[in-house]
């Protein structure tokens, strides 16, 4: 790879223009990105993407081997499957010098493994993972914003980043807003794994033993509300998306699985025995240490909590103290109100420091604040 290549000054492509695709080229687009930005999908969500302005040209997929002569970079953002068997079709065709692939899935040994077979030397590939996401799909869901203060994974073709890996990252962070992190492709899957892949096989099979026990005792459902209901939020993800994870990332699934098996068992013996404590108070020490307040697998923020009153402005009014001091939010949330008394509103910033000063100048401003810890 050549040093004197310089980040994208042409053109980006962006190879299925759906919530990611989408959201990349309206994150480009919102901060400034002067190339061309090019979406390939179908007809429709050309359409859509066009109309909320994430791309500038819109084409059909099987327009790919004439796009790419004139794109610097190209974004993989189809399901697993479908960045793989993308990724052998770009092997196929005539790539220009030095063009960047890069791609979107949740998993990244196999897709890595793949590239480095297919691709030639004279183009660079670096397997990418933005953890930042939606329950909401398609390209009418965009949102300029998504990637904002997210973790962006990515997985170098060598253990140490070459130098347009670190151009591409910069570019991420300036452009989508992003914390990037490199890992190898092994470490983000046993990651992935272990914080996502098996809590989404556990969530659904909680949620199948609450279905089997309504059939028994009819009602068991209508009164799984609050905890039950936010442990297994995650249950409702639809399949045809987790069927690409779970097929491309089983070998690694399946051990963890088992030391939940294992672990499950041995609190069944503690559970007769009446010895749960410990291993409630190592889970409750443990779980201190898990940041409350970022998007992705680390780089936490620092949150607060504010009391609000429910009348019109009151979010208007923090947020103005808030830029009168040059504190800036890098997250905000209403994350309880109550209609005709009011709540409480979390926000974020960078560093303990910048939320000390917020607490102070909402306290000194009327407010009740503290921080979340």
């Amino acid at each position: 790879m050549s040093n004197t290549m310089y980040m994208p000054q042409k053109a980006i492509a962006i190879y299925s223009v759906g919530l990611l695709g989408g959201s990349i080229g309206l994150a480009l687009k919102n901060s400034g990105y002067k190339g061309k930005i090019i979406g390939l999908s179908s007809p429709a969500s050309i359409k859509t993407a066009k109309s909320l302005g994430c791309i500038d040209e819109g084409y059909p997929y099987d327009a790919l081997r004439e796009i790419i002569k004139e794109t610097d970079i190209i974004f993989l953002c189809s399901p697993i499957m479908a960045i793989i068997d993308s990724m052998k079709k770009l092997a196929s065709m005539d790539l220009p010098e030095n063009l960047i692939i890069t791609d979107v899935g949740s998993t990244k040994k196999e897709i890595c493994q793949i590239a480095k077979k297919v691709f030639p030397r004279h183009v660079h590939f670096i397997g990418g993972h933005p953890m930042a996401g939606s329950e909401k799909k398609g390209a009418s869901a965009s949102d300029p914003y998504l990637f904002q203060n997210a973790i962006y994974v990515l997985s170098p073709p060598t253990e140490k980043p070459a130098d347009a890996d670190v151009r591409l990252s910069r570019f991420l962070e300036k452009y989508l807003g992003c914390r990037h992190i490199f890992l190898k492709p092994e470490t983000h899957d046993t990651i992935a794994a272990t914080v996502s892949h098996v809590p989404h096989i556990l969530a659904v099979a909680l949620v199948n033993v609450a279905q089997n026990m309504e059939g028994r005792i009819p009602g068991t459902l209508q009164l799984a509300a609050g905890g039950f209901r936010d442990l297994t939020r995650i249950a409702s993800s639809s399949y045809k998306m987790w069927h690409d994870i779970f097929l491309t990332n089983k070998k690694t699934i399946a051990p963890l699985l088992d030391q939940c098996i294992e672990l499950l068992s041995s609190l069944k013996k503690k559970l007769a025995d009446d010895a749960l404590e410990e291993h409630f108070n190592n889970a409750f020490e443990t779980r201190k240490k898990i940041p409350l307040h970022h998007k992705g697998f680390i780089s936490p923020l620092c949150e607060i909590l504010v009391l609000a009153k429910d009348q019109p402005g009151i979010l208007a009014s923090m947020t103005t103290l808030m830029a009168r001091e040059h504190l800036n939010i890098k997250d905000i949330e209403v994350i309880k109100m109550r209609e005709g008394e009011g709540g409480t509103i979390k926000m974020a910033f960078d560093t303990h420091d910048t939320a000390r000063r917020a607490i102070e100048t909402l306290v000194t401003n009327g407010f009740s604040a503290w921080e979340r810890k």
